[in-house]
């Protein structure tokens, strides 16, 4: 495991602060950070898809806070890097909402869904919801929502398994899954940015017990 990159992202602070910053800003700290979480080089293509998240983020958040004040104290992560099987280097969702009981994850996608692609749009945020249920430590007792966010549409609204698929347009309306009903801000964000990794521990066969 590359643990360098374990417990890494790029922005973090109260959603309230993220509003409060124009694009440049954000992503200028992106960009900055985003040695922290991968080895790979940083391509234009990632920025873009960052500032497309942005408009998105912006529109929509503002909106969710405006309903409700507490929305606002809550914590945003950006490209936070969790322990993988298959990936040395870790799997980074694309956003983190984080509140006092529950963690939110936001996947960005680009290109539309249907019913024979469903399964590509939603596998990333399904291994991500996993990483967190049964190896994040901090997030073990949590309650997760899950949102795939495709760009690309209009007035779409999804439910595919335990992931929620909608256009940008529709967003607003994942946030009681994503945040809750009443929400309040988690106690200790850098202890859970900071979490150990629990494995099930697999029995030995027959075989491997006699050698």
């Amino acid at each position: 495991m590359a643990s360098q990159y374990i417990n890494s992202f790029c922005f973090a602070s109260e959603i309230s602060e993220f509003l409060d910053l124009n694009k440049e800003e954000w992503l200028n700290a992106m960009i900055e950070n985003y040695s922290f979480v991968t080895p790979y080089e940083l391509s234009d293509e990632q920025i873009v898809a960052w500032s497309e998240c942005h408009d998105v983020l912006q529109e929509s958040l503002s909106e969710i806070v405006e309903s409700k004040r507490k929305y606002g104290s809550l914590t945003i992560i950006f490209e936070y890097v969790l322990w993988d099987f298959d990936n040395e280097n870790g799997v980074r969702p694309d956003v983190i909402i984080l509140s006092k009981n529950r963690v939110g994850i936001i996947e960005f996608k680009t290109r539309s869904i249907n019913d024979d692609n469903y399964k590509y749009v939603t596998s990333q945020a399904k291994k991500y919801r996993h990483r967190l249920l049964h190896n994040h430590l901090e997030s073990k007792d949590m309650k997760i929502g899950t949102v795939a966010v495709i760009t690309s549409m209009k007035d779409y609204y999804k439910i595919n398994g335990r992931v929620k698929c909608v256009s940008p347009d529709r967003l607003i309306e994942t946030k009681e899954n994503l945040m809750g009903v009443d929400p309040k801000p988690h106690p200790d964000v850098n202890r859970w940015i900071n979490s150990d990794y629990v494995f099930p521990v697999r029995e030995k066969t027959e075989e491997e017990e006699r050698n």
